[in-house]
């Protein structure tokens, strides 16, 4: 069972593509989408949007490509790294004009017939250059002499530049002042509110289908505080969130699914004393509770207890077993838990499964990815996969009749999982 399935999702509410379709139409990104159509409708010429990277300019870029295709012919330069006349062939090419190996002053006039023809029958001509800070100084100035192009009633060429904050520190040089002044039109696009935060992971979700997936209002106030409102890395975030849930078999996705997000998105899951945190604090639990089990039925039969008798035995033992560094390894496992996520593997099965802690030994994926089968040959059906660097504790091993070891590993899965030694490393 994959994740969509679980949650009964139709998609992925929250993939990192900009897709038109999953525009969140917050009043901002509204406005900007507002006032570039109305700079191309009116022939303002230069229109700038700045944001920092993830909040949405390629997305509105779509969008506003996708309400003009039919009116206007569009060049789009989205390798802005090109020297003045390799950005005037790009653009040429871009609008379909074959010229060959012209020389510049020819492109240009026959460039110029085309935006006059063009305007004749109000059809517009748009230059969109994405990630603009990436523009070396002489290619903007080209695109300011492009910008000439024009009659005396009208513009003939609209251009918008969109980039990153540095494109607005590079067009305030002396040297581009220009260019500078010539821009009619400019927005900043920030970063959404923890409101709309909240609503954008809604959105999203309704978009996907809905299901049944919750996230609770402590997950969302720690997604806005480690995205400060950047659409992309909220997508980062709630979707390895999700991630966590669906392997612990939650249908809700709480503050600690977010905060191990968190700390797997930055790492900090290989820090190697952070891994036994949690399973000293489970340990520690369980022995708690093994305790008042013991005092409770102690004082609900009125009998004494033998000197010999243990006081958490096994369990404790295995609660507290080394456990492999994985990536979901301080998240407790639920049973009937999922499996097949790429990435999420290795987390506790139940305690009898556990291998002792004296004879521990471990796997690690070493292939880009591993199918795992539910016997020790190649010929076994598959029953789940794994991703390189996951780690596993190993329950047996077995040798098949070419001589190939077989490892069983702990999984979340009701079926064995038996992996090749091929696929993997062995660790002690």
């Amino acid at each position: 069972m994959d994740y969509l399935t679980f949650f009964k999702l139709d998609d992925d509410p929250f993939r990192l593509t900009p897709d038109p379709e999953y525009f969140f139409p917050s009043q901002e990104h509204n406005e900007i989408l507002n006032s570039l159509n109305y700079a191309i409708e009116q022939k303002e010429g230069f229109s700038l949007v700045i944001g920092q990277p993830g909040t949405g300019k390629t997305t509105i870029l779509r969008i506003l490509i996708d309400h003009w295709k039919d009116r206007a012919e569009i060049a789009l330069v989205m390798t802005p790294r090109l020297q003045p006349e390799e950005f005037l062939q790009a653009v040429l090419e871009d609008l379909n004009i074959k010229l060959g190996g012209r020389s510049k002053n020819e492109m240009l006039k026959a460039f110029r017939d085309i935006l006059i023809t063009h305007a004749a029958t109000g059809k517009r001509i748009m230059i969109v250059v994405d990630e603009a800070q990436n523009m070396p100084d002489e290619t903007i100035e080209e695109l300011r002499l492009l910008s000439n192009l024009e009659t005396e009633k009208e513009k003939l060429l609209q251009i918008i530049l969109m980039g990153q904050p540095e494109l607005q520190k590079k067009l305030n040089a002396a040297h581009l002042k220009q260019l500078d002044q010539r821009i009619t039109i400019r927005a900043v696009l920030r970063p959404l509110t923890r409101s709309e935060t909240s609503d954008y992971i809604n959105f999203r979700l309704i978009k996907a289908g809905k299901g049944t997936i919750v996230f609770d209002e402590e997950s969302r106030k720690k997604i806005y505080d480690m995205s400060k409102g950047i659409p992309r890395v909220i997508n980062l975030v709630a979707s390895r969130a999700l991630m966590a849930a669906f392997v612990s078999g939650s249908a809700s996705v709480s503050r600690d699914h977010v905060k191990y997000a968190i700390e797997h998105l930055a790492g900090e899951h290989n820090v190697p004393w952070r891994r036994y945190v949690p399973f000293v604090r489970y340990g520690i639990a369980a022995v708690i509770v093994a305790v008042a089990v013991i005092v409770g039925l102690y004082r609900f039969s009125g009998t004494t207890f033998s000197k010999n008798t243990p006081a958490a035995g096994p369990q404790a033992r295995s609660v507290q077993a080394k456990e492999p560094a994985t990536a979901s390894g301080h998240l407790q496992e639920k049973a009937g838990a999922p499996v097949g996520v790429p990435g999420l593997s290795g987390n506790m099965p139940p305690e009898a499964a556990l291998p002792k802690p004296d004879t521990v030994r471990y796997v690690t994926i070493s292939a880009g990815s591993a199918n795992m089968r539910g016997a020790p040959s190649v010929t076994s059906a598959k029953v789940a996969w794994a991703t390189k660097g996951a780690t596993f504790a190993v329950l047996e091993s077995k040798t098949d009749s070419t001589g190939r070891t077989w490892y069983r590993v702990q999984y979340p899965s009701e079926k064995p999982c038996w992996i090749s030694e091929k696929l993997v490393t062995e660790k002690q």
